[in-house]
Parts: C-alpha cells; structure tokens; sequence
C-alpha cells in the first residue's frame, strides 16, 4: 500500500498542487486579516473537478503554507497574519527592528518545518491504529465519543465557556435540519424541498468564514479602523544547521505541546503557541532577554503553531472529529471527495490516504524552497491591504456556494449564514464551535437515537460498556479542571 501510495505521487498535477497550495497558504498567512480557513473554504469549490490525491494535497499545502506564513507579517509588521503567530511578534518584531529579520525569518521557517514533519510523524503512527480501534464502536460508544469531543470544545476552547456552549448548541441545531436520519421525515424545512437535503456544510463554512470577513471588513472601514505600520527591510541574515541544533530542545518539546494540543477538539493553535512560548522562556538561562529579540522566542510558539496541524488532522482522519475550524473545513473536503474521514477511512481508501501521509512530509521541501524565495518579496506581499482583496472573495464566495449543488438556495445559504456569522462576530461569540457542531450535530444524534432503539429505550446499553464510561469519566474529569481552574482564577481575582 506504501509503494502505491508513492506511485500515486509521481504524478505532474499532484506536483502543481503541491507548489501552488505552499506558496498560496504563505500569500495569504502574509496578509494580516486573512487566514487559512477563509482560503481553502474559497479553493474547496476549484477542487471538485480534480482527483482526490492533488485536490486535498493542495488543500493542505495551503493549510501548512498559511500557517508559518503568519509568521512573515509578525516579525517583518508586528502583526500576527494568522492568530496561531501572535506569539512570534513578541521577539520576532524586536528581533526585525534590530535589523535581523532574516534571522527570524529564517528561524521562523525552519522551526515551522520541523513542528509540521514532527506532527506528521506522529499523524503516521497515531491514525491508523486509533481508526483499527475505532472500528469496534458501536453507535453508544461514538456517542459518548462525540459527546466527549464537544465538552472539550466548550471547557477548553479558550474564551466564555457559556459562548462557546452557546455556538455548540446553536450549530446541532442547524445540524438537524433537513431529513430526519432514522425516520426519514422533514424537520425545521419550512416547507422547501431545497432545504430537506440539510444545511450544505459548504455554503455555510464560507459564509461563516468567508463572506462574514467581508462584511466586518466593511463595517470596520465605515467605522475607520484600519491603520497599518510600515513594515521592516529584509536582510540577509544566515542561520545555520548548527545554530538551530542549539535550540533542538526547545524545537522539540514545542513541537510535542503543538501536536498533542492539536489532537485535542477545539483548542487551535493559538494556545499550544503561547504555552511554549513560556516554557521556552522558563527553561531558558537568559530569560530577561525574552521579548527583547530573542531567537527562541521566535523558535519555539513557530514549531508548536505549525505541529497543530498534523495534531489536529489525527482525530479528524480516525475518528471523523475535527480538531479546529481548518481541519473542520478540511473534513468538507475530504467529504466532497467521497473520503468519508473516520474509522472505515483507512480501510477503504488506503492509498489515497497514505498518499497524502507521504505527500504531507514532502511538503515540507517546497516550503523551505518557495519560503526562503519570497523573504525579500515578503515585505510587498504584506503591503497588500485586504481591502482590495474582498471584493474579489466576495465573488468567489457566491461563486463557491452555487458549484456546490448548481442551487441558488445554496447562495441564500451562505449569504444567511455570513450575515449570522458577522453577527455572532460583532457579539464577541467564537465561529469554530458552531462550525463542529454542526459537523457533530447529526452524527451524534444518528448515534444516540441507535443506541436507544438497540437498547430498547434503555440506557443499560451506555452504562455496561467500558469504552462509554471511560468517555463519560474524561468528560466529567475535564469539567471538574475547567471548575477548579476557574475557582483559581476567581480566587486569584479576588486577591487585593
């Protein structure tokens, strides 16, 4: 299968989307306001007429691109590109204004391929046996699995517990309308046939993520919010093998925290990037030099950031549960594909899937090539105000939405739900939660309504298997954490 799946590569196209995924995800991780979310909902579209292996490759290498992209417009403007990079300004932009951004730019870039070559190391060995073990769930133990993911969502995703809830419920809600899965008949359809197929995850993702940047662009323009500095010149500055061994500790414990945060549902990058951060700081001798231009300050939140990708695609590709809003996105793809991500995944589509196993660590090639050619471009490609970009998405965004299924009602679609996400927005209430809950919404009530008729309507067939309990017993540890950790943060809060 192996051999196969190498076969599979040595294909021209695959190279081309291999190329041109790098290079758009470091374009569009550059300009700060965009993201990889926003760019691979707007390719999913361009991607349906391809074969699965160039069209996903393509998807990721986007997806890894738009990751350390972020990272150009934190150290060269002091602005994080991608949210997952704010921890990169804090030595990054001190290390540019001393006249060393091609240092940290360079940092940046290596330590970024090695958290993702880490991860996809760890992809490798994790997903196929989680997914061999997966296969022996029945409908309560995906249940409890599901149920599990989402707590994770609402008791670690960072922000408001109750919001994050809130967007939960809101996205199973949208989940179920359409057809009912055991009964076959139509619920919340208001009458419209279009709408008995269910809420198109399509459509919705780019109006969530999409067409709702475009809107908050607008409103922000009216409102005159958009100020931009200047950026740094690049220099020349060199960093050799050596200088990054000397940093092989930080490189590597960054990038354990990136890839198994990653795994976890819900918590995204951001998180992973700032705890090694710190720990980078605490384990150093020469902490007082943090946040002054210190190199591994710039290292270590790069490889832990960009170790969230593989991290985040090992539940996703085993279980059929995303690990953040990209890999959420990245589902719909896989789902458009016929690659239903889950337990039979591995079985049925094997070589495609090791395929992008392998291609994923190959990308790693183009990305130091196509990263170190555009460092002097780098400094006109975050001039780029996003202004001028969105009427352009806004076209693709409608675009998008109609090659799903050739159906205006898909339009109304994501027009309706770039309107709610800009709302939701404004309201300071986080999207990737709904987002999952709306992957989750209808697999989790499909189980659950199994469970019970195989049961009988009892609930013994929950409580008289190990896997269950196990599932339920995480869930009620991780709530009891989320209430001690915050009785800490009250009490430390009412300290004078």
């Amino acid at each position: 299968m192996l051999l196969d799946a190498f076969y599979a590569l040595l294909d021209i196209w695959v190279l081309v989307a291999a190329v041109t995924g790098v290079i758009v995800g470091i374009i569009i991780g550059a300009i700060p306001g965009l993201g990889p979310t926003m760019a691979i909902a707007l390719l999913i579209p361009v991607t349906f007429s391809m074969p699965p292996i160039p069209a996903l490759i393509l998807l990721l290498g986007v997806y890894q691109g738009a990751i350390f992209g972020g990272s150009i417009s934190a150290i060269l403007l002091g602005v994080p590109g991608t949210p997952s990079s704010a921890a990169t300004v804090i030595d990054g932009y001190p290390m540019a204004r001393q006249g060393r951004a091609g240092e940290a730019l360079r940092v940046a870039l290596y330590a970024s391929v090695f958290g993702n070559l880490f991860s996809c190391v760890v992809l490798i060995l994790l997903a196929q046996p989680l997914a061999a073990f997966a296969l022996d769930f029945g409908p309560a133990q995906m249940a409890a699995l599901m149920f599990f993911a989402l707590s994770i969502i609402v008791l670690f995703g960072g922000g408001s517990r109750l919001d994050s809830a809130i967007m939960v419920l809101l996205g199973i809600t949208a989940g179920i309308v359409g057809l009912d899965p055991i009964e076959g008949l139509p619920r919340f359809t208001f009458g419209s046939f279009s709408a008995e197929d269910g809420l198109q995850l399509i459509p919705v993702l780019i109006g969530l993520f999409a067409m709702s940047e475009v809107l908050q662009q607008v409103f922000d323009r009216r409102r005159g919010q958009h100020t931009q500095a200047d950026p740094v010149g690049v220099d020349g500055g060199k960093v050799g093998f050596l200088a990054m061994w000397r940093m092989r500790g930080t490189l590597l414990l960054s990038s354990l925290i990136g890839t198994f945060v990653g795994i976890l549902p819900g918590i995204g990058s951001t998180v992973p990037a700032f705890v090694s951060y710190n720990l980078a700081r605490s384990r150093s001798p020469r902490r007082e030099a943090f946040g002054k231009g210190q190199v591994e300050g710039v290292a270590a939140p790069e490889a832990a950031n960009n170790a969230v990708t593989g991290g985040a695609l090992v539940p996703m590709l085993a279980l059929g549960i995303p690990g953040d809003a990209v890999t959420a996105v990245i589902l719909g793809a896989f789902m458009l594909q016929g690659l239903t991500p889950g337990p039979f995944l591995f079985r049925d589509h094997g070589v495609e899937i090791y395929a992008i196993f392998q291609a994923l660590i190959l990308l790693a090639i183009p990305c130091i090539i196509f990263g170190l050619a555009m460092f002097r471009g780098a400094v006109h490609v975050i001039r780029i105000q996003p202004r001028h970009l969105y009427p352009l998405i806004a076209i693709l965004a409608l675009f998008g939405a109609y090659s799903v299924n050739n159906n205006l009602f898909d339009v109304g679609v994501m027009l309706a739900a770039g309107v709610v996400g800009f709302a939701l927005r404004r309201a300071g209430f986080p999207l990737p939660p709904l987002l999952i809950g709306l992957i989750l919404g209808q697999p989790l009530e499909q189980s659950l309504r199994q469970a019970l008729l195989t049961g009988g309507g009892s609930l013994d067939i929950f409580i008289h298997s190990p896997i269950v309990l196990s599932l339920l017993g995480l869930t009620l540890l991780g709530a009891l954490g989320a209430a001690y950790q915050h009785y800490r943060h009250a009490r430390g809060s009412a300290r004078p």
